[in-house]
Order: structure tokens, then C-alpha cells, then sequence
């Protein structure tokens, strides 16, 4: 928006830059000499009968009047100017936040007036700007009133002479009491005036702002006129578009999209129907192969329920020949005890005989020699039973450890030799 900103800029800059406070001096100076040379007539330096009471007055409305100056509009005029910079950023604003694209052209759809008055709204108060012309006579003849009551005497006189004393002073107060009136219509004559002057320089201000950025706003006639040519380019459009739906070629051309388009249907329909069946047969396929996958997987669970129960079946066995082997160890045990006796034994007849050869003779060593014959006799005979009953029991253990065993890894071949059949079979099927 910086060519906006500089049409208003251009606007506003064309006038010398004053500052605001000159302003204040043309509305100040004028009442205040009145009210100086008031003061002055009260003192005696104006040829002019002034009560101490008017020049009160007087002063009460003036200074009443200086907290009403700064909202007069030819102030305010002067703050709207010193402002151009300020406004320049919130008009970009407010047209951007407004704007409406009709028929490829962006402007604001917003009225310029609602804009300025927003703006301006914050240069002074109009509610006291309103009231300032009627607040003045109306203060003037209040001042006048008061005036004339502090000075009416009490008319209680009896002769004529101080009778005639007090209606001249009634008539001097009643006199110089008028000067406030005066001076508040004076002081309503001056507010309006400028008022009226400062309002003429705010509107030409604005209607030059509004001239310079007219192109940025919508108007109401600009609005009409694109709806109405937008409205005409429709209305050809419209007539093109029934001139082509009413020829012959249009409508042939519709029939011929419908009878491609029903093809098209009874097309999709018939793949619609074979994609059905041959889905149909493929779920069979799929739920035939689920219920033999369940029988392999049962039969599967089968066999390896059964290799369960075999290895049970050994670990018993296993069980069953170390509580065997526990037995003929225990027996081993008790032969070597009774091996160690009979070793006990032959030992004690060798101290026998070393005892008896001390004192040998042709019948001791016969009889030596016979009982040495039966102890080896004996150690014989026991060597003899505990051998071959050793060699029993481990053939016995042998034997039938190896049969179980046997038996136990033909059934664990045979069952893994099964499963091996039954995977192949699931292969095969899928």
C-alpha cells in the first residue's frame, strides 16, 4: 500500500507544517484581552463602571472557557493534520484488512467515512465540543442573574431622597451585571466561529483524502456496474451454453457417452461377477487347505504325543536298570565282604602254620598240609561263585539294557520317520 500512503502524504504536505499551539493563541487572545480590560475597568484605567462582582464572573466563565478551547474543531483540525504519517499506517491497515477481489480488481469493501471517523474520533470529545456554543450565554446570563441579586438592595426605605439612592444602585448594578451576559454571548459567537471554521478545514481535508484514494475503496455504483457486467458475460455464457446443449451434435454426442458409459457398466458388472467366482473358489481352496492343514497339525500333535510317551517310557527303563545296577552293586559289595573274611580266614591259619612250624613234626605238617588243601579248597570255591555270579548279573544287565534301548530308538526312528512322511504330504498339498 505505499502508493496510498503517498497520495495522502502528497495531500498533506503541500501546506506549511505549523504546530498546533498558534492555534490555541487565536482562540485565547481575544477572550482574554475582554477579560483584562474588565480587570482594567474594575481599576479604574478604562472609563468603564465594572463591580468587583461581574469581574468575577467574568473570570469564572473564561476560565471555563479555556477547558473547553482544546476540544474545539479548529484545533482539532490542526491534530489531524500533525497526524498525516499516523494516518497514512491506518488507512494501509484498514484497506488491507478489507479488501475484495470482483472481477480480478482488489479494493477495500469498507466505507471511507466509517475509517475518518474512528480516526478522528480520538482528537477531542464531541460530547463537550456539542454543548460549548449554549454552555457559554447560558453562563453569561446565570453570572448576570447572580450579579444583579448580590447588588439588589433591600428597598427599605421610608423617604424619597434614599429611596431614589438605592433604585440608582439597583439600576448601576443591574448595569454592569448585562457585561457578563455579554461576554458570555461573546464567548459563544467566538467558539462557534472557529468551530465552524475548523470543521470546514477537517471536511476539505478529508474529501481531499478521499478524492486522492478513491481507487482504493469500493463503491457502491463501481459494485453494480461489475455485478452487471459479470451478470451480462453470464447471461452469454448462459446463451452459448444452451446453443450447444439444443444442437443435434450435443445431444447425439450425450447418447453416445450414455451407450459407452452402459457398456462400461455391463463391463464392470461381468468382471465384477467372474472376480466373485473365482474368489468364491479360491476361499474354498484356502478353507479345503485349512481343514487338512488341522488334520496334519493333529496328527502331528499325535505323534509327537506318542514320542513323548516312548522317551517317558525309556527314562523309566534308564530308572529301572540303575536301580539294577544300585542291586548288583550292592551284592558285589557283600561278596567282596565275604571274600575279605575268608582272606581274614587264610591269614589267621598262616599265623597257624607259622606258629606250628616252630614246633613241626611229621603229624603236624600232615595235618597243616591238610587244612592248607582245605582252605584253598574254599577260597577256591567262593572265588568261583562270586565270579560267575558277577558275570551273570552283567550279562543279565547287559542284555536287557540293550533291548530296551534297541526298542526305545526303533520306535523314535520309526515315529520321526512319520512326521517326516506327514511334512512331506503338507508340502505337497500346498
Amino acid at each position: 500500500m505505499t502508493e496510498q500512503e503517498k497520495l495522502v502524504d502528497f495531500h498533506l504536505d503541500k501546506r506549511k507544517k505549523k504546530g498546533c499551539f498558534l492555534r490555541l493563541v487565536n482562540l485565547f487572545w481575544m477572550p482574554f484581552l475582554i477579560f483584562l480590560g474588565s480587570v482594567a475597568a474594575y481599576m479604574g484605567y478604562i472609563s468603564l463602571r465594572m463591580e468587583i462582582h461581574s469581574v468575577i464572573m467574568i473570570g469564572m466563565i473564561f476560565l471555563i472557557y479555556l477547558f473547553f478551547m482544546k476540544h474545539n474543531a479548529y484545533y482539532a483540525a490542526c491534530k489531524f493534520k500533525r497526524r498525516h504519517g499516523l494516518l497514512g499506517v491506518e488507512l494501509e491497515k484498514y484497506i488491507d484488512k478489507n479488501l475484495l477481489e470482483i472481477g480480478g480488481v482488489h479494493k477495500a469493501n469498507a466505507p471511507f467515512d466509517a475509517f475518518i471517523k474512528n480516526f478522528s474520533a480520538s482528537l477531542r470529545n464531541d460530547n463537550f465540543a456539542s454543548v460549548a456554543g449554549a454552555v457559554f450565554p447560558t453562563l453569561g446570563i446565570l453570572g448576570t442573574f447572580i450579579s444583579i441579586a448580590l447588588t439588589m438592595p433591600d428597598f427599605s426605605s421610608q423617604d424619597s431622597a434614599q429611596l431614589e439612592k438605592e433604585i440608582s444602585q439597583l439600576l448601576g448594578g443591574v448595569g454592569t451585571a448585562f457585561y457578563v451576559s455579554i461576554y458570555g454571548i461573546f464567548l459563544s459567537l467566538w467558539w462557534i466561529f472557529f468551530e465552524k471554521k475548523g470543521m470546514s478545514e477537517f471536511e476539505r481535508s478529508v474529501r481531499s483524502i478521499r478524492e486522492n484514494t478513491r481507487h482504493f475503496f469500493w463503491t457502491r455504483e463501481e459494485i453494480e456496474q461489475v455485478h452487471f457486467t459479470q451478470s451480462l458475460k453470464n447471461f452469454d455464457n448462459l446463451n452459448e451454453l444452451f446453443s450447444k446443449i439444443s444442437s443435434n451434435e450435443f445431444i447425439d454426442n450425450i447418447q453416445h457417452s450414455l451407450e459407452q458409459r452402459l457398456n462400461l457398466f455391463d463391463s464392470i458388472i461381468h468382471h465384477e461377477q467372474n472376480a466373485f467366482q473365482k474368489s468364491s473358489k479360491h476361499f474354498d481352496n484356502i478353507a479345503r487347505l485349512s481343514e487338512k492343514s488341522m488334520e496334519v497339525s493333529n496328527q502331528l500333535f499325535d505323534s509327537y504325543e506318542n514320542i513323548r510317551l516312548k522317551m517317558e517310557e525309556v527314562v523309566k527303563s534308564l530308572e529301572t536298570s540303575q536301580k539294577l545296577l544300585r542291586l548288583v552293586n550292592q551284592e558285589l559289595t557283600l561278596k567282596e565282604e565275604n571274600l575279605s573274611s575268608v582272606t581274614r580266614s587264610l591269614n589267621s591259619h598262616i599265623e597257624k602254620l607259622t606258629n606250628a612250624l616252630d614246633n613241626i613234626n611229621a603229624d603236624n605238617v600232615k595235618e597243616l598240609y591238610g587244612a592248607i588243601l582245605q582252605n584253598i579248597e574254599i577260597m577256591k570255591s567262593e572265588t568261583t561263585k562270586i565270579g560267575y555270579a558277577y558275570n551273570k548279573h552283567l550279562e543279565n544287565f547287559d542284555e536287557a539294557y540293550s533291548n530296551k534301548l534297541r526298542t526305545s530308538l526303533e520306535l523314535i526312528d520309526s515315529e520321526t520317520a512319520k512326521i517326516i512322511r506327514e511334512l512331506s504330504t503338507l508340502r505337497d498339498i500346498k
